[in-house]
């Protein structure tokens, strides 16, 4: 029933007890106890001193001077009841002493508690310094009573009374009011712990209450759910967008092949054997995969080279190699710049698919573990279909001939793990083979 109305009137009608609670019960002090009024006013007077001083104060506070220092000075002395007088700072921190101080600290900690004491001669308060509402120090005041002496007896046996009543009834209402309206911010903050919305784990968050706090768990409950759904928009986008970048890498590939008048199976072989290597030596699946769409572009670079050393149908004489063999280092330079993983890869595989194991390869003659595992695999896939495979320089090898190399190149051209791997799985090899086979 009481969450069926809105926070606003909630903390009206709270406040609302409150206050006619304070005021009965200062209604029934002032009906029992006459001298109420003493009080009330003696206090009302040291406020009333506080505000005519509060500019100077905050002045003095803000740029304290020798001049502000004595101004203030001058107008404390005009209040005879002031027996002492301390202002500090908003670290606490004394900056201005009057008259006889030694009360006060005394008494400085009952006073910072209570904020207004009454002793038999004296009247000891505490008041807040402030401009627009920022606290920017407190007084402590010590003022004289001695023409209250008989009226204030009556008062403080009065108010240690009533004190601990009204103070153990503000304590109860502050713990009603912390439990009610902390209570909904705390469910909301275990809710957001346990969501991961970009996993699509959402914890919804439900209320019986007919007020704000329904609308903002519902709003919690929306934007969480937004944040899901947009999240999905992003990966679905983000997977688009892979999708078509392997796709180009594939098609540059086959290009790059294609110029040479190899067919674009060559490309989608080489890409299976590099994934099957990659795996069986213990890469994830997916680097293999990675691989896979990477070592198409491998020749890349003979899009550079020119037709007539291409396509030539024989062997190459010493200055058409040379022209040949840069074909990884144009396709290094071509893919070099991108910052994209995948591109990245392919620029490493196009740059060392032709290094051999023991360092006679180009183009930077590196050898064993120098070459990247990625540049050794796509080299024992690049060479193997195309010994498989009819060239305009060649027509293809028969198995035997194909497996009797890469028996005498274990540990020249090929990594010497590799090779075993593809006779431990020549089967896997020989089934891509044919999935793929030229038409």
């Amino acid at each position: 029933m009481w969450n069926r109305f809105s926070i606003k009137i909630q903390l009206v009608v709270l406040m609302t007890i409150i206050i006619t609670i304070v005021e009965l019960s200062t209604l029934f002090m002032m009906y029992n106890i006459q001298t109420n009024d003493a009080k009330d006013s003696t206090i009302l007077e040291v406020e009333t001193i506080t505000k005519s001083l509060n500019n100077d104060i905050l002045k003095f506070i803000l740029n304290p001077n020798a001049d502000m220092l004595a101004d203030i000075t001058y107008r404390l002395s005009a209040f005879k009841k002031i027996s002492g007088f301390i202002l500090y700072n908003d670290q606490k921190k004394a900056i201005f002493q009057y008259g006889n101080i030694e009360s006060l600290q005394k008494l400085k900690q009952k006073i910072l508690i209570k904020r207004v004491i009454f002793t038999d001669n004296n009247l000891f308060i505490k008041e807040e310094i402030k401009a627009d509402g920022y606290p920017l120090g407190f007084t402590l005041i010590n003022m004289s009573l001695a023409q209250y002496n008989e009226k204030q007896a009556l008062i403080t046996s009065s108010l240690l009374f009533k004190f601990p009543i009204v103070l153990l009834l503000g304590f109860i209402v502050s713990l009603f009011l912390s439990k009610s309206y902390t209570k909904p911010f705390s469910i909301i903050l275990k809710a957001m712990k346990k969501s991961n919305p970009t996993e699509n784990k959402i914890e919804t968050i439900k209320t019986t209450a007919q007020n704000e706090i329904k609308d903002l768990f519902d709003g919690f409950n929306n934007q969480m759910t937004q944040i899901a759904n947009s999240t999905q928009k992003i990966n679905n986008l983000n997977q688009d967008i892979e999708d078509t970048q392997k796709e180009v890498v594939f098609t540059m590939g086959a290009i790059g092949e294609t110029r040479s008048k190899e067919t674009g199976n060559h490309v989608k072989r080489v890409a299976q054997y590099s994934k099957l290597f990659a795996l069986f030596c213990g890469l994830s699946q997916k680097d293999a995969e990675m691989l896979k769409q990477a070592s198409p572009m491998h020749d890349i670079g003979k899009v550079g080279i020119p037709d007539n050393i291409l396509n030539k149908p024989g062997r190459f004489d010493e200055e058409e190699r040379i022209i040949m063999n840069t074909h990884a280092q144009l396709g290094y330079d071509m893919l070099k710049a991108s910052n994209k993983p995948l591109l990245k890869l392919a620029a490493t595989v196009a740059y060392e698919h032709h290094e051999k194991w023991d360092g006679s390869g180009y183009p930077n003659g590196l050898k064993a573990e120098e070459i990247s595992i990625q540049g050794r695999i796509t080299a024992i896939a690049d060479v193997f279909d195309a010994l498989g495979s009819d060239r305009v320089y060649k027509k293809a090898w028969d198995d035997e001939r194909i497996f009797k190399l890469f028996k005498e190149e274990k540990g020249k051209h090929f990594d010497p793990k590799l090779v075993d791997i593809f006779f431990d799985n020549l089967d896997e090899f020989l089934k891509v083979r044919v999935q793929f086979k030229d038409q």
